[in-house]
């Protein structure tokens, strides 16, 4: 990953190369931002930048043997640790390395990968992915070594507060007695599951959500053959790269999820409990992944709607399937019961990534949506 592929971010790029310009590279630095902002495509293109033989004043050359070895993700000074989990091949102990060919495959189509597409890569979707003990010993193994090529031994850590306390220990004492020319790049999103003596070591790098015209950019670059369909994504999208891929990329995937939140509503609003038990079982087999992008768009539409209801039209971003739906439901979702149903949406959201167990997620999310659906104005 180059600097340049890197999309928006101009004044942070320019302060992570000054650093290396001005030889002032912090042993542990943590990129921190939402889902989708490009965190760890900047770690890369650091990385890259830090390691390249023939750096210019704003990139990486992207021709020396460091650089083609970056491009591969395959660098010998450059170390990967992320969360995995058992799977059909690995069935016992999983770390890193026994999925490092998926990872430099995944991450180099799309440095932006969410955290549930990477276990839907690996096949573990219905799982949370974790970094354990045992990783911690191949770290501590990495790092010993002296580097082969560059100047610096570079380990990247995608998501540190998937570490358990063990490997978060380990981790910690690194920070704290770092060995010889050794930096640590960590690509977080939720900084409250990290240690608090990690954070205090680390330089917090803050990421923030991608600005409108980037993420246009970049979709106009993979698609340009539909810039209407572009500008409608870029603006559900609220900066997060990964999501705009998605919505994309999966159109028909959208249309399903209105088909299923307008049968759903309808259910509700009709207090028909056994088709809604229907409903629960056949979103409950389209797998987490799934479930929490139909929910995330049910979300979305309690939202426009309530937009709609206020008559604020200028501030809503339907199709125009969804707005011929949208005139009338509208009405039934208004400052009464607004806030309670994203609540749930959100709630619902919360407990299939935290491993609930989606058929009971979804019924209590029908049963409190058909008590909201009822309250007045």
């Amino acid at each position: 990953m180059l600097f340049s592929e890197v999309l928006g971010h101009k004044a942070l790029k320019e302060r992570l190369i000054r650093t290396v310009s001005e030889e002032r590279i912090h042993h542990a630095q943590m990129f921190v931002g939402p889902p989708g902002s490009g965190k760890l495509a900047l770690a890369l293109a650091y990385a890259r930048y830090i390691s390249c033989k023939q750096p210019t004043e704003s990139d990486a050359c992207g021709s020396c043997p460091s650089c083609v070895k970056y491009s591969k993700l395959a660098h010998p000074d450059l170390h990967f640790v992320f969360p995995v989990m058992t799977n059909k091949r690995v069935t016992k102990n999983p770390v890193s390395d026994d999925f490092i060919e998926t990872w430099r495959e995944k991450i180099g189509q799309n440095p932006y990968i969410s955290e549930n597409q990477w276990y839907e890569a690996i096949g573990a979707e219905n799982k949370q992915g974790y970094i354990s003990r045992r990783e911690s010993s191949s770290i501590l193994g990495k790092l010993s070594l002296k580097s082969y090529e560059s100047e610096y031994k570079i380990m990247i850590i995608w998501l540190p507060e998937k570490m358990n306390r063990s490997s978060a220990n380990t981790l910690l004492k690194m920070i704290e007695e770092p060995p010889s020319k050794t930096l640590f790049l960590m690509v977080a999103e939720n900084t409250e599951m990290i240690l608090p003596t990690i954070l205090s070591r680390a330089q917090k790098i803050q990421v923030p959500p991608l600005d409108a015209e980037s993420v246009r950019e970049g979709l106009l670059n993979l698609f340009p053959e539909n810039p209407g369909l572009v500008d409608d994504v870029v603006r559900r999208s609220s900066g997060n790269f990964s999501t705009a891929l998605q919505l994309l990329q999966n159109e028909e995937m959208d249309r399903l999820h209105f088909d299923q939140f307008t049968d759903f509503m309808r259910k509700c609003y009709q207090r028909e409990i056994i088709a809604l038990s229907d409903w629960v079982e056949s979103i409950a087999g389209l797998g987490r992944e799934r479930i929490k992008l139909y929910l995330e768009y049910g979300l979305r539409m309690v939202r426009e709607n309530f937009m709609l209801y206020l008559k604020q039209p200028q501030i809503t971003y339907l199709t125009r399937k969804e707005a011929d739906f949208s005139q009338k439901f509208s009405a039934f979702i208004h400052p009464g019961n607004a806030f309670e149903i994203a609540a749930e949406f959100q709630e619902a959201i919360r407990h299939i990534e935290s491993n609930g167990y989606p058929r009971l997620v979804l019924m209590d999310l029908s049963v409190k949506t058909i008590l909201l659906l009822k309250r007045p104005a």
